[in-house]
Parts: C-alpha cells; sequence; structure tokens
C-alpha cells in the first residue's frame, strides 16, 4: 500500500466512524504530523471524485467532510427507515429563514420582518434542532436575545458555510425593520402557531 493510498483509507475510515462532518483541522490532529494539509486536501479530492458515481457521497458541509446517501436514493432510504419527514409550518420556516439572512437579530426584529409576534415554542422548537441559537445579546434597552443559525443548521441543509445560501434580495432596511419593532411591540401574538407547530410535529 502506497503512503497516498494509505493516507486516502485513514481519511475514509475516520470521516466514516464519525457523526458529525470532519474539519481539515481535526484530520490533521488525527493524522501524522509529517503529513501536510496539502496532502490531506489531495486525498479528499481523490475520495470526493472516487465516491462521486456510488450510492453514497463525500461532500463538505459545515466546514468539514461528510458521507451521505446519493439523493437520487432518498425514497429507498426512507422507506428502509421508515423516515417520515420533519414538517415545519410556514411561520416556523418563515422565522427560519429570517434569522439565517440577517443574523444575528433580535426577536423583536424577526417580529418586524413578519409583522406578527413569534411564539416562544417556536424559538425552543427551531432551538431543539440545533438549527438556530444564541449568540449573545444587543446592547440596547432590555439587552434582547440575538438569534443565529447553529451548527446543525448547516449540516441538516448541506451547507458548507453561510456563503452557500441561495442569494436572496436586503429584507428590508434597517431604519425599516427599527420603526416596525416599535410600531409591534404591542401587537398581540400570533394565534393558533403553538397549535400549527403542535399538530404538524405529531
Amino acid at each position: 500500500m502506497t503512503n497516498a493510498t494509505k493516507l486516502c483509507s485513514q481519511i475514509e475510515a475516520v470521516i466514516l466512524a464519525s457523526d458529525e462532518p470532519v474539519t481539515l483541522a481535526k484530520l490533521r490532529g488525527l493524522l501524522d504530523e509529517e503529513i501536510n494539509s496539502s496532502d490531506i486536501r489531495e486525498a479528499l479530492s481523490e475520495l470526493e471524485a472516487h465516491y462521486q458515481e456510488r450510492g453514497i457521497r463525500l461532500e463538505k458541509a459545515a466546514g468539514g467532510w461528510q458521507f451521505r446517501t446519493a439523493p437520487e436514493h432518498a425514497d429507498i432510504i426512507h422507506t428502509m427507515w421508515e423516515i417520515k419527514p420533519q414538517r415545519l409550518s410556514r411561520s416556523s420556516l418563515e422565522t427560519l429563514a429570517i434569522i439565517a439572512y440577517r443574523q444575528p437579530t433580535t426577536r423583536a426584529e424577526i417580529e418586524a420582518l413578519r409583522g406578527v409576534k413569534v411564539s416562544s415554542q417556536m424559538i425552543a422548537t427551531l432551538q431543539e434542532r440545533g438549527w438556530i441559537k444564541v449568540l449573545g445579546r444587543k446592547e440596547v434597552p432590555g439587552r434582547p436575545h440575538l438569534y443565529g443559525t447553529g451548527k446543525q443548521f448547516l449540516i441538516d441543509f448541506g451547507l458548507e458555510s453561510l456563503k452557500d445560501l441561495p442569494e436572496s434580495a436586503q429584507l428590508m432596511d434597517e431604519d425599516e425593520i427599527q420603526q416596525l419593532v416599535m410600531e409591534n411591540i404591542e401587537q398581540p401574538t400570533e394565534e393558533n402557531e403553538t397549535d400549527e407547530e403542535t399538530n404538524q410535529a405529531a
């Protein structure tokens, strides 16, 4: 076995055994100190090419590499595991999209864009899935939480980084958002969002 073949084999084993994307830094820490980054990248490229036409693919996600089943076989995999697609309400998807494109952002800013209050259960659901997380607090009166996307968001949506998000026009000017925040502070919580989340989770 040549050194290059051995390196490919080692990397393949590490990525296959990992339950999350394996970063270049992680690989460098596990492999021989004499192996440099260029050798690792070359081996990864060889593995990507090797699996390109197979049932599993080596793909980049969340800043690392991960084996995934080929998308054209999704129906078979779903049938085998009796997987039911995880459904989210339209309001949850809207909230997630706003956070993804405007992060870091506050709950009041999300509500200003959506025009309705955001339920606590919706935020909790997105946090439980690892799609959003609290990044800190905004230095304004009340110091509200600042929300952004989590690592699991990148993994589940097959993104290497946030730069891979589809292009989107600016949702709204910052001054317009702040004006809407003030206008909507007293607006009632959106009705039926909690029920909608519960029904779709059933």
